[in-house]
């Protein structure tokens, strides 16, 4: 999974090194003592002794290729003089501006989002997107007809469903923006190599997700949970073997009249669920709130 994004992201950083290699007018053996190897790195050739792409003893080389401005500089540190632990000292191990720096954060975020809709959602990190969308009221709502089907299920149409779940999507993540996405990633690998990415990646997105969860204030949560709840109610009553087999239709009317009040009733609360969601929706945006916190 993320097969591409992370291809991408390969080359991207593979780009900016071949950049800052032109833009300090360096030849390929001012920067590794063996040239191919500058080679395959700004060709973005992965194999079995390089899958990261950077070895481990190439980053605090390749760094200086992002610390220095111009030619002479970079030249004057003797770099490939000088053994990899005192690079180190010199310039710690942190190579996050040439590892992160390039990303295109609205691009591998959107994309990241558009491969996870497209997951099924009954297991794994598509379960757990699709619980994230639960916090837009109408798709709640949705959500929990599909779940359960027995008593009082509002028909929904496959598109609607499809409409709505794009626009729980907008609501939850694309709106937001790449913000805090680029917030979690950094949190997981500020600091870090590109030892293990791939896996790493994925393992940033199930974090980037579970901070995306409807919190206990979610408007579309309550929604969620209070259908769950009146639909449980009524499909209680009906099953109580009383109510099946009454001898007095006219006292089993009477209690179907109740029950489809009480879910009239329930139904309109989440109409108002939907419109509080509205409303609150458009005071953050107009007062500058962090979407964050908006319920």
């Amino acid at each position: 999974m993320f097969e591409l994004i992370i291809e991408n992201f390969y080359s991207s950083l593979s780009d900016s090194i071949k950049e800052r290699k032109k833009s300090l007018n360096l030849r390929r053996d001012d920067i590794l003592t063996d040239p191919k190897r500058v080679t395959q790195i700004t060709k973005n050739l992965l194999d079995e002794h390089h899958p990261y792409l950077i070895g481990k003893t190439e980053y605090a080389y390749l760094y200086y290729l992002f610390i220095k401005e111009d030619k002479d500089s970079f030249l004057r540190e003797n770099i490939l003089g000088k053994n990899f632990d005192d690079h180190i000292k010199k310039n710690g191990d942190n190579y996050d501006k040439m590892l992160w720096g390039h990303i295109n954060w609205n691009k591998m975020f959107e994309d990241s989002i558009n491969e996870l809709s497209k997951e099924d959602s009954s297991d794994g990190l598509g379960k757990l997107f699709d619980y994230t969308l639960i916090d837009y009221v109408p798709y709640a709502v949705i959500k929990y007809d599909e779940l359960h089907p027995k008593y009082g299920k509002v028909y929904i149409f496959p598109e609607e469903r499809g409409r709505e779940r794009k626009n729980a999507i907008n609501r939850v993540h694309l709106n937001r923006g790449s913000d805090f996405f680029k917030q979690c990633f950094m949190e997981k690998f500020e600091g870090e190599t590109l030892d293990k990415f791939d896996k790493k990646f994925n393992e940033f997105v199930w974090y980037y997700l579970e901070n995306c969860k409807p919190n206990q204030y979610s408007f579309g949560l309550q929604a969620y949970n209070l259908h769950k709840n009146i639909s449980g109610f009524a499909t209680h009553w009906q099953s109580l073997a009383e109510v099946q087999y009454y001898d007095k239709p006219e006292k089993k009317s009477e209690l179907e009249k109740l029950l489809e009040e009480y879910l009239k009733n329930g139904r309109e609360q989440m109409k108002k669920f939907k419109k509080y969601q509205q409303d609150f929706d458009l005071f953050t945006q107009t007062s500058h709130i962090d979407f964050a916190y908006a319920p």
